[in-house]
């Protein structure tokens, strides 16, 4: 059996996105972009942008925070495609 580390159903990855970029660690992670899309880098910039919370990496890349499917092997519970 597989098993990996979900969030609980309608969670979040706010919490672990404002830590990491507090700390400073790197961030992995898949999100939609027309399509999976891996990204990773250190969070330079968490922010809310037309009622949206969004987060940005060392490389500039801005990625919206409900759009992220999985963050340093944490899993939304929704994304089945693993």
């Amino acid at each position: 059996m597989d098993l990996r580390e979900t969030l609980p159903p309608k969670g979040s990855f706010y919490k672990l996105v404002v830590e990491l970029h507090q700390t400073q660690q790197k961030a992995s992670l898949l999100y939609e972009d027309s399509g999976v899309t891996r990204a990773s880098g250190i969070i330079t910039m968490v922010y809310s942008k037309d009622n949206r919370q969004f987060l940005q990496l060392d490389n500039g890349l801005e990625i919206p925070i409900d759009q992220i499917y999985a963050l340093n092997g944490l899993f939304s519970a929704d994304y089945s495609e693993c």
